[in-house]
C-alpha cells in the first residue's frame, strides 16, 4: 500500500511537470484592449482551472503521511513505555518511639506575690528596700519607730484596764452581790427558786425538830432512872438534897431509919449505876448542842436562806438581761481587739521581714512618715515559685495535658519544668487569634532568674512507644485522605492510613498498614496503583 501511494504521488509530480515543460501560445506583445483580453482570458481559462484542482490533492495528501508518522511514533512509544521496567527505593515500615515536642516562648513571671500592709499605725523609722532588690527570707523589709510602738501598746493596755473596771463596777456592792444569784434568771424562775429554798428549809428544821425531840426524850428517861436510883435509900426528908442531880454524896441508911443521927456511904452497886446514868446524861446534853448531823442541816439552812435573801433582793432590783449581756459583750470585745493590738505591736517591734527569697517589686511607703493600720507598705514577688506563661493555639491544644515535661532556657541557662495549669477559657492574641493561657512551673529555680524576660520552650506532649512510625514525607494526601504506595507482588499499591502523634518530620501511623511493609519512599509522580515495580537493591 505505500508503494501504491509512492506512485501515485509520483505520478503527479510527472503530470505537473509536463504541463510545465509544454510550449505556451505565442502571445502578441502589443495588441487592440479589446484583442488582448480576450486571448488572455481564453489561456487563463484553461491553465487556472487545472492547476488549484491538483494542489489541493496534494495538500490533503502530505497531510495523511504526517498523520500516519505521528501514530506510528506514539504506537511505538506506548509499546515501548509498556515493556519498560520501573525501579522503586522502599523502606520496610517498623515500631519505633515518636513524641511531638512543641516550641513555645513565653515570659518569666512569680507564682506567688505578697503584699505587706502595716499592722499598727506608726512612723516608720527605715525602708531597707527598693523596687528591684532581691531579698533573701528572714532579712527586714522596714522597721517603726520604737518609741511609738511603746505608746500604743500602753494605749491598748490601758484601754482593757479600762474595759474591765467598768465591767467590775456595774457588779460590784450588795446590789451586785445579789444580781450575781440572779444572773440569767427570769422573775418566774426567781419566785420557782424561793419556794423551793423555803420548801427545803422546812424539811430540814422538821429533821431537826424530829432529832432533837428524840434525844430530850432520852434525856427525860435518863433523869427519870436517876432519880429512882436516888430514892431507893434516901430518906424523903432528905430528897431535896438530891433533886439537882447532886451525887456526890449519897448516903442512905440501910434500915431506911435514921438512928441516933448516923449515916453510912450507900451500897457501890447503886452508886456505880447512878454515875452511869449522869453521864448518859451529860453525852445526850452534849448531843444536844454539838450533834453532826443537827449541825450540817444547821449549815444548810444558813446556806439556803442566805440564797433566799439575795434572790429576795435582786428580784426587787432585777437587772435586764440584755443590758447585763451587752456590758459582757463589750468587756469581751474590748479586751479582744487590744490583745491583737498589743501583739501586734510586738511583732512590729521586730521589724517586717522577708518571709521567703524574692524580688521587690513595688514600695509604697515613704521612710519617716507614719504608716496607718492597713495601709499598704511592699510588694514582694517570690522566687522559689516561679513559672512561665504561654498561649497554646487550638491546634496544639489537644497536644498538651498537665504534668508534661518541659525543657525551659532563660537567659541561656537551661531549667526544667513542667504544666502545672492549663486555663479553661480561651483569649485572643494581638493578630486575634484565639489562644488558650496555659502555665508552666519551673521546678528547679535559682537566683539567676529574671522575673519578665522571655523563655524558650520545648514542651514534650505527645509520645508513644512500639508503635509504626514513617518519615513524614512518604505520607501523601489528595482529596481522598492520607495514603502510602508500598510493593504488594511486585505492583504498586495504594493503602490509606490514619495518622496519630505528628513531629516535624516523622508520623505515627495508628491504622492502614503493618509492619514489614514495603513502604515507597519516592518518585511519587510517575506511579500509578497497579503499575508493575521492581525494588531497587541497595
Amino acid at each position: 500500500m505505500g508503494q501504491d501511494k509512492d506512485l501515485e504521488v509520483k505520478d503527479i509530480e510527472n503530470k505537473d511537470n509536463a504541463v510545465k515543460g509544454s510550449d505556451a501560445p505565442n502571445l502578441p506583445k502589443e495588441t487592440d484592449k479589446a484583442s488582448d483580453t480576450q486571448v488572455y482570458e481564453d489561456y487563463e481559462t484553461h491553465e487556472v482551472a487545472k492547476k488549484p484542482k491538483r494542489k489541493f490533492k496534494k495538500r490533503y495528501i502530505a497531510i495523511g503521511v504526517a498523520a500516519l508518522l505521528v501514530a506510528f511514533f506514539v504506537i511505538r512509544s506506548i509499546n515501548a513505555s509498556k515493556n519498560a521496567v520501573v525501579f522503586v527505593n522502599t523502606q520496610e515500615a517498623s515500631l519505633g518511639t515518636i513524641e511531638n515536642i512543641l516550641s513555645v516562648s513565653g515570659t518569666v513571671q512569680s507564682a506567688e506575690s505578697k503584699t505587706y500592709f502595716s499592722d499598727v499605725t506608726a512612723p516608720l523609722a527605715e525602708i531597707n528596700v527598693k523596687v528591684g532588690d532581691k531579698v533573701a527570707v528572714g532579712d527586714t523589709l522596714y522597721t517603726y519607730d520604737e518609741d511609738a510602738l511603746n505608746l500604743s501598746q500602753q494605749t491598748a493596755e490601758l484601754a482593757i484596764k479600762q474595759a474591765k473596771g467598768s465591767y467590775s463596777s456595774y457588779w460590784s456592792g450588795t446590789a451586785a452581790e445579789d444580781r450575781k444569784y440572779a444572773e440569767g434568771m427570769t422573775p418566774a424562775q426567781i419566785n420557782a427558786r424561793l419556794d423551793a429554798i423555803t420548801l427545803e428549809i422546812d424539811a430540814i428544821n422538821n429533821k431537826i425538830t424530829d432529832k432533837t425531840s428524840r434525844m430530850n426524850q432520852t434525856l427525860t428517861d435518863l433523869q427519870k432512872v436517876q432519880s429512882d436510883i436516888n430514892q431507893n435509900g434516901i430518906a424523903d426528908s432528905m430528897e431535896s438534897y438530891f433533886e439537882n442531880g447532886n451525887t456526890d454524896y449519897i448516903y442512905r441508911n440501910e434500915s431506911g431509919n435514921q438512928t441516933d443521927g448516923a449515916y453510912n456511904n450507900p451500897a457501890e452497886g447503886d452508886r456505880q449505876m447512878s454515875l452511869a446514868v449522869s453521864q448518859s446524861m451529860l453525852d445526850v446534853q452534849y448531843a444536844l448542842s454539838n450533834d453532826p448531823e443537827i449541825q450540817g442541816w444547821k449549815r444548810q439552812i444558813t446556806t439556803l436562806q442566805e440564797e433566799q435573801s439575795h434572790l429576795q433582793s435582786a428580784k426587787a432590783a432585777q437587772v435586764n438581761p440584755g443590758t447585763a449581756t451587752s456590758a459582757k459583750a463589750q468587756l469581751d470585745s474590748t479586751t479582744l481587739t487590744q490583745e491583737d493590738t498589743i501583739s501586734k505591736i510586738e511583732e512590729a517591734k521586730e521589724g517586717v521581714k522577708a518571709e521567703f527569697n524574692g524580688v521587690v517589686t513595688a514600695v509604697s511607703v515613704v521612710e519617716g512618715a507614719t504608716v496607718a493600720a492597713g495601709a499598704q507598705t511592699v510588694t514582694l514577688a517570690n522566687l522559689d515559685d516561679v513559672e512561665v506563661s504561654i498561649q497554646i493555639s487550638k491546634s496544639d491544644l489537644p497536644k498538651i495535658a498537665i504534668g508534661q515535661q518541659v525543657d525551659i532556657t532563660i537567659n541561656n541557662k537551661a531549667y526544667t519544668g513542667e504544666i502545672s495549669k492549663i486555663s479553661g477559657t480561651a483569649t485572643k492574641n494581638n493578630n486575634g487569634v484565639a489562644v488558650v493561657d496555659t502555665t508552666i512551673k519551673i521546678t528547679n529555680p535559682d537566683s539567676d532568674i529574671i522575673l519578665g524576660v522571655e523563655a524558650n520552650n520545648k514542651i514534650h506532649a505527645q509520645k508513644a512507644d512500639n508503635t509504626l512510625v514513617l518519615p513524614y514525607e512518604y505520607v501523601q494526601t489528595d482529596s481522598e485522605g492520607d495514603f502510602v504506595y508500598v510493593v504488594e507482588n511486585g505492583l504498586v499499591t495504594r493503602k490509606n492510613v490514619t495518622i496519630g502523634i505528628a513531629s516535624s518530620t516523622e508520623a505515627q501511623i495508628v491504622d492502614g498498614i503493618a509492619a514489614g511493609d514495603q513502604i515507597i519512599t519516592g518518585n511519587y509522580d510517575t506511579l500509578t496503583e497497579g503499575m508493575a515495580v521492581v525494588v531497587s537493591e541497595g
